[in-house]
C-alpha cells in the first residue's frame, strides 16, 4: 500500500503495510486535515466486569488439582501452552477455538483453566480473563514462594511427630535400629 503526502507543495511516498489491529482517526495537524493510524483499544470496562462476575468459579474442584505432574497437554503430549482444567485437573494446550483446551470447555462443559507458564486464569469458550482474589491459594501451590526467615527456620527448629505406635519421629529423616 502507497499513501502520498502533499505538504507545502512537497511531494513524499510513504510506504505503509496495512495493520488489522489499527484504525485511522481523524486528527489536526497545522490546521491541515491528515489521518493517523492509532492501535483499537479492546473494550475494557466489558472485559474487566465479565472477570469480575464469572459465574463458573463455583464449579473448581480444589481437591483434584495436582500440579505435580509434567506440564503436558494430555491429547497432544505437547508442553507449549499448556492450560490446566481446574473442574477435573487434566492438561490441555491452547485456548483457541481449534485447540484442546477449548474442545474440552466444550465438550465437557468445564469453564475455568489456569495457565501453568503466565498463572492467569481464563474463562473458555468465552474466553476472557478471570480477577479474582479467591483463586490466590491455587497460583501459591502451583508455585509457591518462601522469606528467607521461613527458609532459615527450617534448619533450626526440626519438627517432632508422633507416629501412630506413638515413636516420636522427625519427618524427613530415616533412622535405622540395628
Amino acid at each position: 500500500m502507497t499513501t502520498t503526502v502533499v505538504k507545502a507543495e512537497i511531494k513524499t511516498e510513504i510506504k505503509t503495510e496495512p495493520l488489522d489491529h489499527a484504525t485511522p482517526v481523524k486528527g489536526e495537524v497545522d490546521e491541515e486535515d491528515e489521518y493517523i493510524v492509532q492501535p483499537k483499544r479492546p473494550r475494557r470496562n466489558q472485559d474487566m466486569s465479565m472477570a469480575r462476575n464469572c459465574p463458573f468459579l463455583d464449579t473448581i474442584n480444589r481437591s483434584v488439582l495436582d500440579f505435580d505432574f509434567e506440564r503436558l497437554c494430555s491429547v497432544s503430549l505437547s508442553n507449549i501452552n499448556v492450560y490446566a482444567c481446574l473442574v477435573c485437573g487434566k492438561y490441555f494446550q491452547g485456548r483457541g477455538q481449534h485447540s484442546h483446551a477449548y474442545t474440552h470447555s466444550v465438550q465437557v462443559a468445564h469453564h475455568v483453566f489456569i495457565n501453568l507458564h503466565t498463572l492467569k486464569f481464563y474463562c473458555l469458550p468465552d474466553n476472557y480473563e478471570i480477577i479474582d482474589p479467591s483463586l490466590e491459594d491455587i497460583k501459591y501451590v502451583l508455585k509457591p514462594t518462601f522469606t528467607i526467615a521461613q527458609i532459615a527456620a527450617l534448619d533450626i527448629s526440626p519438627r517432632v511427630y508422633l507416629a501412630l505406635d506413638g515413636t516420636k519421629y522427625v519427618p524427613g529423616m530415616i533412622i535405622r535400629n540395628l
